[in-house]
């Protein structure tokens, strides 16, 4: 029986971020993973979204085989990354079998059984459909059934709510279909401020994506070729595909996990406190096992903090500390509380709002969206404690603004600091400007 201080189970961001942590606290750690690393999270992720000028251009055809080259060269990196690290992979089909060690089999006669000091588990999550939205190939499909299609639909139903959702959606309308979001939910990001969720829905409307915000699905009828699509309010129309962008399953292993005390709640999901600990001492679980689908930057937070307390480290996750970015046109990111969140962390907030003209003669976009930008700050210490942005340039930004809300950054720093007129900065600065006016104000 091999011994390790770790033991990861799972191959995608969260447990390759977990592993990677493990080695860079100095500990010995095992990677299982029975698939190719990384393959199915990157292929959600990036199915509508390669970030290649000539992928419009091309078919969805030489599109799947340009996915499928990129897929190879992200699993050959992180293959590197692991193996530069002294994290120990093995292929093979794993199965928790006690709370410090993890069943392996290898192929038909090879068996392995590891031990670890510590177990996280990060083996992902099944597609959930619900009772009146069963799974129906090719006609009710999950997001990890976009690179399997043939064709794309030409009108198609994503129905769910924030970043994946919203991505889904656009990446279908860049590619040619006529789209409809429906989430039940009355705004695509409850995480954010309601006006920069109609900014978000405004940018989306403008594509001619037909949002349809807290609407439940009534019935569907097939006429053909074509699904006639009824809502709660009577609404009307029709499509070819419908596609699930929701909650997820916890996968079938969860039972295993459940019968060695592993507590699950509803969908098979795995229970987990802020360290990722279950409810078996030594076991943590990460990525979308808990039944969501969650993004590269949790993901890598979940595996990064769990690693941490496996490692005899004590950290607890702050959701609000992990930036949450929406590769959408231009792309939304936010971080830290926002107005309706902050009361809860015991802040007072006061807001500042700067918009700007992408159409600007400096920005060449045809689109007529407009840039904005939110510093939300604490009345009583001056303190920013979160930020809220709409701009190309989102993903670059917002892990510097994180940086600056851990430090303590005040609104005034940020209103005055050195900057030239037009840059990016400028317009945050902007923004806090009208921030340290309201907080100036009785």
């Amino acid at each position: 029986m091999e011994e390790f201080d770790v033991l990861v189970l799972g191959g995608g961001l969260a447990g390759v971020s977990a592993a990677l942590r493990v080695a860079e606290l100095g500990g010995s750690v095992c990677l299982i993973e029975k698939g190719e690393l990384g393959k199915a999270g990157f292929q959600r992720r990036n199915a509508l979204f390669m970030e290649n000028s000539t992928t419009p251009s091309m078919s969805w055809e030489e599109y799947g085989k340009f996915l499928s080259s990129e897929t190879d060269r992200h699993t050959q990196s992180v293959k590197e990354k692991l193996n530069v690290a002294g994290v120990f992979v093995i292929e093979g089909d794993g199965r928790l079998a006690s709370s410090r060690e993890i069943s392996v089999q290898k192929n038909e006669s090879e068996h392995l059984l590891l031990k670890g000091k510590s177990v996280i588990l990060a083996y992902g999550s099944d597609s959930r459909f619900s009772a009146t939205l069963p799974r129906e190939k090719g006609i009710v499909i999950s997001l990890d059934e976009i690179t399997h299609l043939p064709v794309l639909p030409e009108k198609v139903l994503v129905v769910g709510g924030g970043l994946f959702a919203s991505e889904a959606a656009l990446g279908l309308h860049n590619r040619g279909c006529k789209v409809f979001l429906c989430h039940e939910d009355k705004e695509l990001f409850p995480q954010m401020d309601e006006d920069f969720n109609n900014s978000v829905e405004s940018q989306l409307k403008e594509k001619r994506i037909k949002i349809l915000p807290g609407k439940k699905l009534i019935s569907i009828y097939k006429n053909g070729d074509e699904l006639e699509i009824t809502l709660e309010t009577g609404i009307k129309f029709s499509v070819h595909q419908i596609i699930i962008a929701s909650d997820r399953l916890g996968m079938e292993v969860n039972s295993v996990a459940k019968e060695l005390g592993v507590r699950l709640g509803d969908h098979n999901k795995i229970l987990v406190d802020d360290t990722m600990l279950t409810s078996l001492p030594g076991v943590y679980a990460v990525g979308s096992i808990a039944g969501e689908l969650t993004s590269n930057t949790l993901s890598q937070e979940e595996g990064k903090v769990a690693a941490e307390n496996a490692m005899g480290k004590k950290r607890l996750l702050n959701r609000e500390w992990v930036p949450q970015i929406a590769r959408l046109s231009p792309d939304v990111a936010y971080v830290g509380c926002s107005m309706r969140t902050a009361p809860q962390q015991g802040f007072h907030p006061v807001e500042g709002v700067f918009e700007e003209d992408l159409n600007s003669p400096k920005n060449l976009s045809p689109s007529p969206t407009k840039g904005k930008y939110k510093v939300v700050a604490d009345k009583r210490s001056r303190l920013v404690v979160g930020v809220q942005i709409i701009t190309g340039q989102a993903a670059d930004w917002i892990p510097m603004l994180l940086l600056l809300i851990k430090k303590g950054v005040t609104v005034g720093n940020l209103a005055n600091c050195p900057r030239s007129e037009g840059t990016e900065i400028d317009a945050l600065c902007k923004a806090a400007r009208k921030c340290l006016q309201a907080l100036k104000s009785p």
